[in-house]
C-alpha cells in the first residue's frame, strides 16, 4: 500500500473532526432560527398573509440558491496564507450575526407593503452573507479526509454539532421571547429581536472558533492562483457539464431537494400546529427540539451502519422508518403534546438518517467526478448541492403560503376541523411523496466503500510521479 493510502486511512485525529463539526453548530443556529421560526414570524408576529410570507422566503431563497455555486466558484479560486475556505469563516460570521437580528426585527409605522420590503430586503442580505460562510465551510470537508469511511465518521460528528445547534436555537427561542417579552411589556416583537441578538451572538463566537482550529491541508495547488480567465460564467457552465455526467451526484442531488421540498413541511407547521391543533404553543420547543436531538443521539449509530452496510441502504432504511412516523401522524388524532412528542421521535429516527448520509455521500462525488474527468472541482460540486437545497426549500415556503391559504388558515384566530385536517396532510403526505421518489432515486446509487477506494486509487495513480513511485517498489 502507498503511503497516501496509508495516511488516508490512519483514525481522523478527534480535535480536527470536533473542531471542524463546531461550525456546523454555529451555522444551524441562524439556519434553523429561519427554518423553524421565520414563517411564523412573519405571519403571527410581523404580520403578513401567509401567501406574501411564502414569496419574501421563496425569493430570498432562490436568490441564495443562485449566489451559492457562485461563491463556490470564488471559493475555489481563492488563495491565502491561511488556506482557501478559513477567511470566510472568520470575517463573515459578524456580518451574520448583525443580518441575522435586523431579519427578526419589526420596525415601527410601517404598512403591510413596507414590511413585506424590509422583510424581503433583510432576508435578502441575511441569505447572501450566509452562502458567503457556509459554501466555505462546506467545501472544507473535502479537504479534510478523501477517506470515505473517514468521511462518514466525520459527518457524523458534524451533524452532532449541528443537531445541539438546532436543539439550542429549537428549545430557547420559544423561551427566550416570551421572557423577553415580558421584560418589554408584552410585546413579542422585542422578544423576537432580543432572541435573534443572543442566538445570534452565540452561532457567531462558535464560528469564530471553528475557522480558528481547522486547518487546511497542504495543497500545492494553492501556491498558485488560477488563471483570471475562469469566472462566475465558466463556473455554471462547469456545474452543468458535472451534472450530465456524474450520475451519482444526480441521485444525492434529488435526495436533498425531496428532503428540502417536501420533509421540510413538517417543520415549518410544528409551531401551528402546537398553537391550534393542540392548543399549547408552548410545547412547541421540546417539539421542535427533539429532531434535533434524535440526531444529536444517534449520528454516530447511522455512520457506524453506513460503514458496515453502506451509506445508501442506511438512506432507505431510514426512509422506512421516516415513512412509518408520517402515516401515524396523520392516522392518530395528534391532539396531546405527549402523542405529538412520541410520533415525532420516530420520525426524528428516520430522518437523522437524512443528514448524516447526505453529508457523508456528496464528498464521495467529488472523487468520482475527478475520476471521470480529471479535475477536482469539490467547491462548484457543494455550491451546486446548496442550490439544489435553498431552491427546494425556497419552492417549500412559497408551496406552503398557498396551501394555508387554500385551507382557509387566518392567524391568530381559531381554525375550522377541515382547516386542521388540511395541515395535517401538509405535513405528512406531502412528507412521504417526497420519501418516496428519494428511494428511488438512491435505488441505484453505485458509491460503496470499495467503489470509492477505487476510485481513489484510480486519482493516485494520474498524478505526478505515481507511475516512478510504483516502478522504484517494484525495483526495490
Amino acid at each position: 500500500m502507498t503511503d497516501g493510502l496509508h495516511e488516508m486511512r490512519k483514525r481522523l485525529p478527534a480535535r480536527l473532526a470536533a473542531g471542524y463539526a463546531s461550525g456546523d453548530m454555529g451555522l444551524n443556529v441562524f439556519w434553523q432560527g429561519i427554518s423553524l421560526f421565520l414563517f411564523f414570524f412573519y405571519t403571527d408576529v410581523m404580520g403578513l398573509s401567509p401567501a406574501a410570507a411564502g414569496i419574501a422566503i421563496f425569493i430570498a431563497s432562490i436568490w441564495d440558491a443562485v449566489t451559492d455555486p457562485v461563491m463556490g466558484g470564488i471559493a475555489d479560486r481563492t488563495r491565502t496564507r491561511i488556506g482557501r475556505y478559513r477567511p470566510y469563516l472568520l470575517f463573515g460570521a459578524p456580518l451574520l450575526a448583525i443580518s441575522f437580528c435586523l431579519v427578526f426585527y419589526v420596525p415601527a409605522g410601517l404598512g403591510r407593503g413596507m414590511l413585506f420590503a424590509y422583510a424581503l430586503a433583510t432576508h435578502l442580505v441575511m441569505r447572501t452573507v450566509y452562502t458567503l460562510v457556509s459554501i466555505p465551510y462546506a467545501s472544507l470537508s473535502a479537504r479534510v479526509t478523501q477517506d470515505s469511511r473517514q468521511r462518514a465518521s466525520l459527518a457524523g460528528w458534524r451533524m452532532q454539532a449541528a443537531a445541539l445547534g438546532g436543539i439550542t436555537t429549537a428549545f430557547a427561542t420559544p423561551l427566550i421571547v416570551r421572557d423577553m417579552s415580558l421584560l418589554a411589556g408584552g410585546d413579542p416583537r422585542s422578544g423576537w429581536w432580543l432572541s435573534a441578538a443572543l442566538l445570534g451572538a452565540a452561532g457567531m463566537v462558535i464560528i469564530l472558533f471553528c475557522g480558528l482550529v481547522v486547518r487546511e491541508p497542504a495543497d500545492p495547488g494553492d501556491a498558485h492562483k488560477p488563471p483570471s480567465g475562469a469566472g462566475i460564467l465558466s463556473d455554471l457552465r462547469l456545474a452543468l457539464v458535472i451534472l450530465r455526467r456524474n450520475g451519482a451526484l444526480v441521485r444525492v442531488f434529488i435526495a436533498i431537494i425531496m428532503a428540502s421540498l417536501c420533509l421540510a413541511m413538517m417543520g415549518k407547521m410544528l409551531v401551528y400546529w402546537f398553537k391550534y391543533g393542540v392548543r399549547d404553543e408552548s410545547a412547541s420547543g421540546v417539539a421542535l427540539a427533539i429532531a434535533p436531538l434524535v440526531l444529536l443521539v444517534l449520528a454516530p449509530g447511522w455512520a457506524w451502519l453506513a460503514n458496515r452496510i453502506s451509506k445508501r441502504k442506511a438512506f432507505l432504511a431510514g426512509c422506512c422508518i421516516a415513512l412509518c412516523g408520517y402515516g401515524l401522524f396523520f392516522l392518530l388524532p395528534m391532539n396531546s403534546p405527549v402523542l405529538v412528542w412520541a410520533v415525532l421521535g420516530l420520525i426524528a429516527v428516520g430522518g437523522s438518517a437524512f443528514a448524516v448520509m447526505y453529508w457523508a455521500m456528496l464528498p464521495d462525488t467529488v472523487e468520482y467526478d475527478e475520476a471521470l474527468a480529471g479535475e477536482r472541482h469539490e467547491a462548484v460540486i457543494f455550491g451546486f448541492a446548496a442550490f439544489a437545497q435553498k431552491a427546494a426549500l425556497g419552492l417549500n415556503a412559497l408551496l406552503l403560503g398557498f396551501l394555508l391559504d387554500l385551507i382557509g388558515f387566518v392567524p391568530n384566530t381559531d381554525q375550522s376541523a377541515a382547516t386542521l385536517t388540511g395541515m395535517k396532510m401538509v405535513m405528512t403526505l406531502i412528507p412521504v411523496l417526497g420519501l418516496l421518489v428519494t428511494m428511488a432515486a438512491l435505488r441505484r446509487y453505485p458509491i460503496d466503500a470499495a467503489f470509492h477506494q477505487g476510485l481513489v486509487n484510480q486519482i493516485a495513480a494520474r498524478k505526478p510521479g505515481a507511475a516512478a513511485a510504483g516502478c522504484a517498489q517494484q525495483g526495490g
